[in-house]
């Protein structure tokens, strides 16, 4: 039945490390509906043979399984990965990660074919059904990102290590394309992009091994690296916080910049109800002295962590709260605010160790 053949698609992308998402005991319907938007029910009776990355199949592995021809078969892989729709290289096939999947209508901004339907799509699926929980983090409660503190925040006598900054994560990488923010992409295709007068659009840093993808699919720019350092810099001076992948290895695949209000990941504490989100960065801010009681660090915080207390003179932190970005801080006229060194999380070493581990607590082992 076409039915079971989409289900047989879920029970693939299921087997990832984020498993899909459900509602309940089963996949979540809308889920179930916007694979029928990506794959063509002809599509789907090919693409059901695929694995999940970092398992590749070959055309000739696929048409196999599928009793079709060859030729075929890879003329509507290469077509499916042309879209971004599958992953494709050196003539072996997977699907694409489970970020690329849920995003994959809005990263361009002009709205396309299918575009509102998926996005209405994704806001069942993964908030009302709670995907939220499981993009973010395992079921035991590992973040998968962690936030990024803005180096120039950082109080002269703390150290900072290199996996700790953007800066230095750039410069490891030699893939770089600035790809358009797809959670603000797709709240402003609905009509109910909060930030709109604050923020613009804007990019997320593909780093790595995801450039490739979206240069093979025609999505995004590439920059140098001071070109994307200067751009991280500029949101960060906006008032958007930093993230990337929870672990210490230069090998990352995205640094985005994030609203309080778009975002898909710092929502989970901003919006939702999923404390661990993100990793807070192991920085905490606080106020000197020479604070004036201004304000603009309680504004720019999206959280909720910075108050003004009248009887201490100046800006209280709740640590509790405080993201460790640093973002109050740049935006402080009297540099009055500081991060400072507070280890409360730690990172895992590489993708392997933090992958591995969300899988395996993800599916109770």
């Amino acid at each position: 039945m076409d039915t079971d053949t989409y289900y047989r698609i879920a029970d693939k992308i299921d087997s990832g490390p984020l498993r899909a998402p459900r509602a309940g005991d089963s996949y979540s319907g809308a889920f179930i509906d916007f694979l029928r938007l990506i794959y063509t029910p002809g599509e789907a009776e090919l693409v059901q043979h695929l694995e999940m990355p970092m398992k590749f199949k070959s055309a000739r592995e696929v048409a196999e399984a599928a009793g079709r021809d060859e030729a075929e078969v890879r003329s509507v892989l290469d077509g499916l990965a042309a879209q971004g729709r599958v992953m494709g290289f050196g003539g072996s096939f997977a699907f694409p990660v489970i970020a690329s999947i849920v995003n994959l209508h809005n990263f361009k901004e002009e709205i396309g074919e299918g575009d509102l339907e998926a996005a209405r799509l994704y806001q069942k699926f993964f908030i009302e059904d709670g995907f939220y929980r499981y993009y973010e983090s395992s079921e035991a409660g590992t973040p998968i990102m962690r936030v990024i503190p803005v180096r120039a925040a950082v109080e002269h006598d703390q150290r900072m290590l290199d996996s700790e900054e953007a800066h230095a994560i750039i410069d490891a990488c030699d893939n770089l394309m600035l790809v358009p923010c797809p959670c603000r992409v797709r709240t402003e295709k609905l009509g109910i992009r909060e930030c709109r007068e604050e923020y613009p659009i804007g990019f997320c840093i593909m780093v790595g091994i995801s450039s490739p993808y979206f240069e093979a699919i025609g999505v995004g720019r590439k920059v140098t690296a001071q070109q994307a350092r200067d751009y991280f810099d500029e949101m960060q001076k906006l008032g958007l916080v930093g993230t990337t992948e929870n672990y210490d290895d230069p090998a990352h695949m995205v640094i985005c910049l994030c609203c309080g209000c778009c975002c898909s990941i710092l929502r989970g504490r901003t919006r939702w109800d999923n404390p661990a989100a993100f990793a807070p960065s192991n920085f905490v801010a606080r106020a000197s002295e020479d604070c004036v009681l201004c304000g603009e660090c309680a504004e720019r915080c999206f959280f909720g962590a910075v108050t003004l207390d009248e009887d201490e003179g100046r800006a209280v932190v709740d640590a509790e709260k405080c993201a460790g970005c640093g973002v109050c801080a740049i935006g402080c006229a009297q540099d009055a605010m500081r991060l400072v060194r507070q280890n409360r999380s730690e990172t895992f070493s590489g993708p392997r160790d933090l992958y591995r581990t969300i899988a395996v607590e993800n599916r109770g082992g």
